[in-house]
């Protein structure tokens, strides 16, 4: 017989009742690498654009490249260090395949980064509640 368990069972309510949650799907992840040199302007811009960082018209590549603050626009305004630390779901292909994210916030959503506002906020109690579905569980034999 075997018993499903959840594969993110910590209970922060009281420690972490200031963070939010996100579902995000790994590919938006992916893509919110920053641009490099071997992009052109239009896509610094573009990407720039799609994440709310500011720039000029009169800005050379190099001084966008300087403008972006982050490696990854997701990561780098969430807490966890890197796309290796991540909690995905059971997912197998890419398509589907969804990590948490967590981020700091004060509950006023005029505060949350703006790289977050197209995704859904959970509270800790909503994320463990999604996260107890069949989606983020395994079953252990």
């Amino acid at each position: 017989m075997s018993e499903e368990t959840n594969r993110w069972s910590d209970d922060y309510s009281g420690r972490w009742k200031s963070r939010a949650y996100l579902i995000v799907p790994v590919a938006d992840i992916d893509s919110a690498d920053a641009p490099t040199d071997s992009n052109t302007i239009a896509q610094i811009k573009t990407w720039m654009d799609s994440y709310g960082y500011e720039y000029t018209s009169d800005m050379s590549k190099s001084d966008l490249l300087q403008a972006i603050p982050v490696s990854n626009a997701l990561i780098d305004n969430a807490i966890q260090s890197g796309k290796d630390t991540l909690r995905k779901n059971n997912g197998d292909d890419g398509d589907s395949s969804k990590a948490l994210l967590k981020f700091a916030c004060d509950n006023d959503p005029d505060n949350d980064p703006s790289v977050f506002s197209s995704y859904d906020k959970y509270s800790h109690s909503e994320i463990m509640t999604e996260l107890s579905g069949k989606e983020w569980t395994s079953e252990i034999e």
